[in-house]
């Protein structure tokens, strides 16, 4: 997603949320805390969200242990979901991003695929991609709070197409969420988007 496409203009009722306009602390976008299988403040990781939540609902700057502490387990969390991350084949996923301002928060649809190069080296396409959209969502200074990915398969493309109208139905027919771009959805609960990502496998 390029950055300018954030630059638009989300409804919530009748009063307009701009992206744009979410909040910098002191002027500072929120600290990119490096992953890494071992955190150092390991003691953070049970209530790591609960913590991140309080910060978020009282407007204040989130500790860096604490956003890495968030960022290991939403991506222990995939490993837990669909297995080693660097497997080869189609992957679909299910990102949910957490930002201060509610309306900001949204969550993301896609796929990704490991391959073979030309040298027989792993892309490792999957890690990348939703390391990525972590980059993308500082942008409405969102974190990545909740992840879900399938193990690997052939492809994943009639798969997250389903996913997709499905969401966006929920949105026409029900009145739950509505679809921002092609694949970021908000007001979409992320067991909902996961239980949908299950039923269309």
């Amino acid at each position: 997603m390029r950055k300018e496409d954030f630059y638009v203009e989300q409804y919530d009722g009748d009063a307009q949320v701009y992206i744009a306009d979410a909040p910098l602390w002191e002027g500072q976008p929120l600290p990119m805390s490096r992953r890494n299988k071992s955190v150092k403040d390991r003691h953070l990781l049970p209530g790591a969200r609960i913590l991140l939540r309080d910060y978020f609902d009282t407007r204040r700057m989130p500790p860096e242990d604490v956003i890495a502490a968030v960022r290991h387990l939403a991506w222990e969390d995939l490993e837990e979901s669909g297995g080693s991350l660097d497997a080869l084949g189609d992957r679909f996923y299910v990102l949910y991003f957490l930002s201060m301002v509610p309306e900001l928060s949204y969550i993301k649809v896609g796929r990704a695929a490991n391959k073979l190069d030309d040298k027989g080296k792993n892309t490792r396409q999957v890690t990348k991609r939703i390391s990525a959209h972590e980059g993308e969502a500082t942008i409405a200074q969102a974190i990545l709070l909740h992840a879900w990915i399938s193990h690997p398969c052939a492809t994943a493309k009639a798969w997250e197409d389903g996913v997709k109208k499905h969401l966006s139905a929920l949105g026409m027919v029900m009145d739950v969420g509505d679809r921002v771009k092609a694949e970021y959805f908000r007001g979409i609960d992320f067991p909902q988007a996961v239980r949908a990502a299950r039923m269309h496998q």
